[in-house]
């Protein structure tokens, strides 16, 4: 509501039309959506149990999913406003589960809460300037893995060679590091980002890569979970303003606490904090800001935005994001193009997921050099991105868009 008041031009009412028509109507169930369903039922409350069920069993592919109780809450929604989860029939629902389930989020919380705009961090990479969210989102490593790949010519590496991947597995390990060590909440503990992010540091680091062998990955603090109920979308209209946006649910149907009448699923981000021993950057405190792995992105050149991109994907966000960027800028790879291409991605403790349409060459030549791979086959994969280009006239005007979905998942790409 504060973004649509700030920035829109549409009626706020009309926002949720498409969204309600598609929770009454429902939707016909793909096997992903139907398989994810059947994993998680048993852990359903009656009530989702009855709209993601059918005679006691989770809904198959090919059957449709109607959410009657969610095209009622986007009604109210649209009808009295963010009011009426800030302290309205909604937020009420939500104390009363909270209260059931012994939860500690209260009306209070939600009447208390306030939207809040963050400045966006970006660095310089070839001739554009890249920009992402800035903390308490735990972007930064994003753009700290192309600032020091800036360092290597990576055309000439060649995409996707041994070579390249080598280059970015050790510079990904790294940052993977920074970000467990140095994230925080920006007004309490903040990372020192002029420091990361400064061609000094990537210098540096980039000087302490061995080209001929791989590093084991050494541990500053504690795992991270993997987030499997996320979802990223882009959008530009006619005038050229573009929206980059990263929600997330947590795990799989997150918490799995729907609070009754609602269809509204709870995320649960607290798994992601374990608070002994000290030190994890994901833990939830008292008065501070809880941390998130979002990392949408949008790329300036010219002074005008010519691309945004985004994916979920737990802890592998920060590192297909940059993969994504280095594909467009440095090799040119069209929109499309640049979101299919096989990636690569740390896995903690010490294990590089590659998928498998890197080619076996390439898989052998990184095993020589002491990499510990995991194979990723399709379908499925590193991410599920949706991206978009935009062209201008001789005048600067938006000529022409081009959107890409990910054939890693299920998106779409649209004109309208």
């Amino acid at each position: 509501e504060a973004m649509s008041k700030t920035y829109g031009r549409l009626e706020w009412p009309d926002l949720f039309q498409a969204g309600i028509q598609l929770a009454k109507q429902g939707f016909v169930l793909d096997e992903e959506t139907a398989m994810m369903i059947e994993h998680a039922f048993k852990d359903f409350p009656d009530q989702a149990k009855a709209i993601y069920g059918k005679n006691g069993r989770p809904l198959r592919k090919g059957e449709r999913l109607f959410q009657e109780d969610l095209a009622d809450s986007l009604r109210l929604i649209s009808e009295e406003g963010a009011k009426a989860l800030y302290g309205g029939s909604l937020g009420k629902a939500i104390d009363r589960e909270m209260k059931r389930s012994g939860g500690f989020l209260s009306l209070e919380d939600l009447v208390n809460n306030k939207a809040e705009w963050w400045e966006p961090i970006h660095i310089t990479y070839r001739d554009c300037e890249v920009y992402t969210a800035s903390p308490p989102s735990t972007a930064f490593p994003s753009l700290l893995r192309l600032g020091i790949m800036n360092q290597f010519d990576v055309r000439r590496l060649g995409h996707n060679s041994p070579e390249f991947l080598h280059r970015f597995i050790e510079v990904t390990k790294h940052v993977f590091w920074c970000r467990l060590r140095y994230a925080g909440d920006p007004e309490v503990s903040p990372p020192p980002l002029d420091y990361l992010l400064s061609e000094k540091y990537w210098k540096e680091q980039a000087s302490k890569i061995d080209l001929h062998k791989a590093k084991p990955f050494v541990y500053p603090g504690l795992k991270e979970s993997d987030s499997q109920q996320t979802t990223h979308f882009v959008v530009a209209d006619s005038w050229g303003n573009i929206v980059s946006a990263t929600q997330t649910l947590g795990n799989l149907f997150g918490s799995r606490i729907m609070p009754e009448g609602t269809g509204i699923w709870l995320n649960n981000s607290l798994s992601y904090c374990t608070f002994e021993p000290k030190g994890n950057p994901m833990d939830a405190h008292p008065g501070r800001r809880k941390l998130s792995g979002d990392c949408p992105t949008i790329i300036v050149h010219n002074g005008k935005p010519w691309a945004a991109l985004g994916t979920p994907g737990g802890h592998t966000i920060g590192q297909t994001v940059p993969q994504m960027v280095m594909n467009l800028i440095d090799f040119g790879l069209d929109v499309q193009e640049a979101l299919a291409s096989p990636r690569v991605s740390f896995i903690e403790p010490d294990t590089i997921a590659v998928e498998e349409a890197i080619g076996k060459d390439i898989i052998k030549k990184l095993k020589t050099l002491g990499h510990k791979l995991r194979l990723v086959k399709r379908p499925g994969g590193l991410g599920n991105a949706h991206a978009l280009l935009i062209e201008y006239d001789k005048d600067g005007q938006p000529l022409r868009f081009r959107g890409a979905s990910d054939p890693r998942g299920h998106g779409l790409a649209l004109g309208y």
